[in-house]
């Protein structure tokens, strides 16, 4: 069947109010009911617009990664500051979204799915995979082109340094909600700066 934009305005909608719950409740915890009730539509909607649960929680990775990650991208691609403060400021607005918009309680969707679904569903764990390789690909980008100019060690593997950041700053994610605490995510902040970019 041919996507209209209507269709594709209203699938964008249900992903919009599902997402939420996605992201609060997990996989398991949120029924195809509740989707729908958040959206205000009836139940025999979902499936005009999506396969299934599994395909409705693919495709809101994927707007995750659209909406709430490209203006993280966009501080890190901003050229008119050097490299090594865009790559400060990418992980300071991160942090600021966690801290203040978030109130350290929801995390990272990609994250939290993670943590629950990578050892039982296949094509929800590689679309996460894909996706944060995106954005680390970014950051290893102008890593590199910190060390280029002499803001960064050059002795340093920038993709293994970047992979290590992102694989703390999950861990600090985690701790943070059972801490109720921004701590950890301040710690990394802290040990980011104080480490790789002093």
């Amino acid at each position: 069947m041919e996507k209209t934009l209507k269709h594709e305005i209203k699938a964008d909608y249900l992903l919009e109010k599902g997402m939420e719950i996605l992201w609060s409740k997990g996989y398991n915890a949120t029924s195809v009911n509740d989707i729908v009730m958040a959206a205000g539509v009836p139940k025999g909607s979902f499936y005009f617009y999506f396969e299934s649960k599994e395909d409705f929680a693919i495709k809101a990775i994927k707007m995750y990664f659209e909406t709430q990650v490209v203006s993280a991208l966009e501080i890190l691609q901003n050229r008119s500051i050097s490299p090594k403060q865009r790559i400060i400021e990418f992980f300071e607005y991160r942090t600021h979204i966690l801290k203040n918009e978030m109130d350290c309680k929801m995390g990272c969707l990609a994250c939290n799915l993670g943590n629950e679904m990578a050892e039982h569903n296949e094509n929800i764990r590689t679309v996460i995979v894909e996706q944060e390789r995106m954005v680390q690909a970014v950051i290893t980008e102008t890593m590199e082109e910190a060390q280029a100019c002499g803001e960064i060690d050059a002795s340093l593997n920038a993709a293994d340094v970047v992979a290590f950041f992102e694989d703390a700053g999950k861990g600090a994610m985690t701790s943070m909600k059972e801490m109720k605490s921004s701590y950890p995510i301040d710690n990394l902040m802290n040990m980011l700066k104080t480490l790789l970019l002093k």
